[in-house]
């Protein structure tokens, strides 16, 4: 079953079943930590915000120019993500919800955290690391692999929309 489909030239439809709706709505709160800079997950969070600089003075230069720019970015992306999760229809077995350019942005950044932070947590540091099969008795790579699978197939979606521009 596909997730993300278009179906208009401004929207995308979100459909998930119920389960995978309660994993996202799980997992979103705890980027947002993340994001956020909870205790304990500094080192997730450098992965959110990597040094620009090598350089410490470069680097703190760096940091004050952009400001929370980048984080209020985040935040925000999370925050709508979590909304449209708590909006939407429910029909059988399905959850949907029709999202708005601005809503698409979010949930392909919020797709992109996702799997950065999660890659972290499951020791992927670099792209040889991508080759290693997948425990499938660890919960974790599970839901990497899944949230990397909503991804692309959002990707793919917009991407069938620029040959037509």
């Amino acid at each position: 079953m596909r997730r993300f489909r278009r179906i208009s030239d401004d929207l995308v439809q979100l459909r998930l079943p119920h389960a995978e709706k309660a994993l996202l709505a799980s997992v979103l709160p705890q980027l947002r930590t993340v994001v956020e800079g909870g205790v304990g997950v500094e080192h997730l969070r450098t992965r959110l915000f990597p040094p620009a600089y090598d350089d410490p003075e470069l680097e703190r230069e760096f940091r004050q120019l952009v400001g929370d720019e980048l984080l209020d970015q985040r935040r925000a992306a999370v925050d709508t993500a979590l909304a449209t999760l708590e909006g939407g229809r429910t029909k059988a077995r399905l959850w949907s919800v029709d999202l708005d350019p601005e809503q698409v942005q979010s949930w392909l950044s919020v797709l992109h955290d996702l799997r950065l932070v999660l890659a972290q947590v499951v020791g992927i540091r670099a792209e040889g690391d991508w080759e290693r099969s997948l425990d499938e008795a660890e919960p974790t790579e599970l839901v990497l692999w899944h949230v990397g699978a909503l991804q692309e197939e959002l990707l793919a979606v917009l991407m069938r929309g620029l040959g037509d521009a």
